[in-house]
């Protein structure tokens, strides 16, 4: 599975997903993680400081949209964990690639589940619909 993550960063490199070169800082990020493992993840903050280093002065949030385009545009098995020892790596396995899905579809789902709530509590007011006990 090791060798796995080799051949789609080289693919990304030498022969891109669907004509979508890899950037200068994409290529950066991919290339740090690929020695990251998930008992050994590589944070954000090693990651910015090593884009400075390089010369690409960036922020987290730069650092984030990075890792988002590795994973949106081009697909790269790239995990990620947030608590304590957290920081992302290539996908190792089956198992990890199960359990990161498993736990990311979670948040979407509590973030809909309470967007739902929150319009059906306050849309009527909001929208100055009337309500029956205001008719009489």
């Amino acid at each position: 599975m090791t060798e796995l993550k080799y051949e789609l960063f080289e693919e990304s490199l030498l022969n891109p997903l669907r004509g979508k070169d890899l950037g200068r800082a994409e290529a950066f990020v991919a290339t740090m993680l690929l020695e990251a493992t998930a008992a050994a993840p590589i944070g954000i903050k090693r990651l910015r400081r090593a884009l400075q280093d390089a010369g690409m002065p960036t922020n987290e949030r730069d650092v984030k949209d990075i890792v988002r385009t590795l994973r949106k545009r081009h697909e790269l098995p790239i995990l990620s964990r947030r608590k304590k020892g957290g920081g992302f790596w290539w996908c190792e396995n089956e198992a990890q690639m199960k359990e990161y899905a498993k736990h990311a579809s979670k948040q979407p789902m509590d973030e809909l589940h309470t967007l739902s709530r929150i319009v059906k509590a306050n849309y009527p007011k909001l929208a100055g619909q009337l309500r029956l006990e205001e008719l009489t």
